[in-house]
Order: structure tokens, then sequence, then C-alpha cells
């Protein structure tokens, strides 16, 4: 596993997707010494969207394996999902929230900044130019 291979942005993501996973296991909602764990509810929606986000993340940036450059569908897909968990963060908030909510919250909106920067990069990126002496068969 070599994270140098991951630009700042997508380190911000994967940081992110760590918490939001822990998160889903932390009491999302306490009342007078009660609680109830992400995990009995939607966390079990965020957890499953955090496990998809790493192993896209890991998958299109080469994290194992040799390097690659993540394609526009995979980022689009991983700022889906980040919007969904922040979502799901703030649909959930109330009065009575715990630690594990605030930290989905949280970590949704960093997600959701972490890839819209990585998206934003890639179409700041122009395409590589052909090497000099090898035809291009447009």
């Amino acid at each position: 596993m070599n994270l140098e291979r991951l630009s700042t942005p997508q380190r911000i993501s994967a940081v992110a997707i760590l918490v939001v996973f822990i998160a889903a296991f932390l009491p999302w909602v306490s009342i007078m010494g009660f609680g109830a764990l992400g995990i009995e509810g939607d966390g079990v929606i965020t957890l499953v969207m955090a496990g998809a986000g790493a192993g896209i993340l890991a998958a299109t940036t080469g994290l194992f394996g040799e390097p690659r450059t993540p394609g526009k569908a995979s980022q689009i897909v991983l700022l889906v999902l980040a919007v969904l968990v922040a979502l799901i963060g703030l649909l959930d908030m109330n009065g009575a929230a715990a630690i594990g909510l605030y930290l989905t919250l949280l970590a949704g909106v960093a997600w959701v900044v972490g890839a819209a920067w990585q998206l934003s990069l890639a179409k700041e990126t122009p395409p590589a130019a052909p090497a000099a002496g090898t035809v291009d068969e447009a």
C-alpha cells in the first residue's frame, strides 16, 4: 500500500471515509443514559457507502498495485456517495444526537469537499499529449 500515490483531495476523502466507517459503530442517539448505535439504524447505510467508497478509491488510484489515474465516472460516484452520507447525517440530526452522528455529518461534509476538489482537479488537467514520434489513431 502506497499512500504517497494519493493526492491531497484523495487523502481528505480517505480520512473522511475512515471516520464515517468508525462513526457507524458509535452512538448516534443518546437520551438519559440510553443510546442507539449507528449500526442499529441508518449507520448501516453509511457503513456500506464508506466501504464502497474505500474500495472505489483504492481501486481507481492504484493504492495497491500499479499506479492509476482515476476516471471521471469513479470520481462522480465518490462524490454522490459523499453527498448521500452527508445528507443522511443531516437528516438524522436531532436534539438527542450523539458523537457518532456528529462525526458522520462532519466526515460526510469533509468527504464531499475532498471528492469535489478531486473532480475539479480532473477538469483542470489537460489530456496527455502523445509522445514524439508516435502516431495518434483518432
